[in-house]
Parts: C-alpha cells; structure tokens; sequence
C-alpha cells in the first residue's frame, strides 16, 4: 500500500492504517510525534477525494490527536496540505507544544511557536525515531 507515495512509502514509517487513510511518521521530524496523514490511493487533488474518503478522514485525525495529546501532551495541531513535492494527496501534521518536552532524552522546543510552523526539520538518532514509532503504534 502507499507505493505511489515515495519517501512516504517505507513500510517501518507505518503508524495506522484505515480504510482510505494512513498515518506515517515523518523522518525529518517537525515537533515530537510529527506524521502524514495520506489517501491510501493516488489522487491528485482535493477535489478527486470521494465522499466515503472524506467520511474517514476526522476519525483517523481524532486518533492520531488523541495518541499525541496522551503522549507527549500536545495542545493544538497544524494540517499543512501543501503538495509542492509530492503529487498526491497528504497532510503534515504538526503537534504544537507551548514548553519544551523531556522525552527519548531529547528537550524538544517547538521554534516556531505560538506562529505556524515553518516545517522545519530536527535531525534524531535512528533509535530514538524507532522508539517514536513504536511509542505511536501501541
């Protein structure tokens, strides 16, 4: 599944798979527990997205908040759709956090906050990626 999602693809970034939607971990994590939500099939723009999609898509968003509100204590949520990249749909989704998180034995700081988020990109040891994975998959 996802084959046509590239980067996105790789099966150990898998965090929840529905019906039309998936939930992957990004690597160039944003803030702790960053992911992608993705249509599980290729679909170009918003506007091809299919009702039933659409009736799935703020149940897999009320998981993944809930999962990193009890875990790492997010208080809000950034979807960006921007799609420059990759030509399909998919959002980043970015936990936003008002003070810093002791986890993995990393203090994660949100930069950007209380502003929208600039995307950027925090570079993680292999074994601490993993650990959010499995964290996020339980």
């Amino acid at each position: 599944m996802l084959e046509y999602a590239g980067r996105f693809s790789k099966p150990e970034l898998m965090i929840k798979q529905g019906e039309y939607w998936s939930i992957v971990f990004r690597e160039g994590i944003t803030t702790l527990g960053n992911c992608i939500l993705i249509c599980n099939r290729m679909c170009p723009t918003f506007g091809d997205l299919k009702p039933e999609e659409m009736a799935e898509f703020p149940a897999m968003c009320s998981w993944y908040e809930n999962k990193i509100k009890t875990l790492y204590g997010a208080i809000k949520f950034n979807y960006i759709a921007m799609m420059m990249k990759e030509e399909f749909v998919h959002f980043h989704i970015i936990p936003r956090y008002n003070e810093p998180k002791e986890k993995y034995g990393i203090t994660w700081i949100d930069q950007d906050w209380p502003k929208g988020s600039k995307m950027g990109k925090t570079e993680i040891p292999d074994y601490v990626k993993q650990k959010i994975i499995e964290d996020l998959k339980k």
